[in-house]
């Protein structure tokens, strides 16, 4: 009888072991399942604030290009009639005074928010190789395309800038108009320029701006290109994942 009793003590002993090792291990399974749908559901939320990152650059690279392009045609308009036979300085001073546009937007400013956040919480951790290592990438390019628009920028102005500004222009434009002292003074402003010194400046501002404008457009187009790219992986991505 002691026997029995021992055998049916064990038996439920083993048998409150099993339930509560099935307790745990349901209650683990039930925590691993809570935290991958917290995590799941950060990186959808991650996604979908790096996709409208990306579509407000598209948009800014988009008007950057415009302008860019609309500024990069009015040089090579200047380049073509410089070029001519029958240019003459006085084609030159024209073109200064009167058409011409000395500034420019040096502004590379992208949306990266998203993506620095993602790098310095560790939060990509929780991403698939794939889908990280795209990240990753299109990180690299910007920051890539970034370095190139900004030295290539600042070589102009080391280069150009120092030998100073026309800014006695009478370009339409408000801007230019606003800042032009008129009278007699701009007429001997223009009267007393230094032929030589003045070939010399402005046809250096001119074929530098026209090579920075173009550096500039190949750099946009080529980032607006991988950001395009770069939206639809991840359209596609939440497409596979819903």
């Amino acid at each position: 009888m002691e026997k029995n009793k021992t055998r049916k003590y064990l038996k439920y002993a083993f048998g409150e072991i099993i339930l509560v090792v099935v307790g745990i291990l349901i209650a683990l399974s039930i925590n691993n399942w809570n935290e991958n749908r917290k995590h799941n559901q950060s990186i959808k939320i991650s996604i979908t604030s790096l996709k409208n990152d990306l579509k407000k650059d598209t948009i800014q690279l988009k008007m950057d290009i415009q302008g860019i392009q609309l500024d990069f045609d009015m040089l090579t308009n200047f380049k073509i009639r410089l070029s001519s036979p029958n240019a003459t300085i006085d084609t030159l001073k024209h073109i200064a005074r009167y058409e011409y546009l000395p500034f420019f937007d040096p502004s590379n400013e992208i949306n990266r928010n998203t993506i620095v956040s993602l790098l310095s919480t560790g939060n990509m951790d929780y991403f698939n190789e794939n889908l990280k290592s795209k990240i990753l990438s299109h990180n690299s390019e910007q920051l890539k395309l970034l370095k190139v628009m900004d030295q290539n920028i600042s070589i102009f102005l080391d280069s150009q800038y120092g030998q100073g500004i026309v800014m006695q222009s009478e370009n339409p434009n408000p801007m230019m108009k606003s800042s032009v002292i008129k009278g007699p003074l701009l007429e001997k402003y223009w009267k007393n320029k230094d032929d030589n010194l003045f070939l010399d400046t402005m046809l250096s501002k001119l074929s530098g701006k026209l090579l920075m404008d173009n550096i500039l457009l190949w750099a946009k187009e080529d980032l607006l290109e991988k950001t395009n790219a770069m939206i639809e992986f991840l359209n596609n991505w939440e497409i596979e994942n819903d």
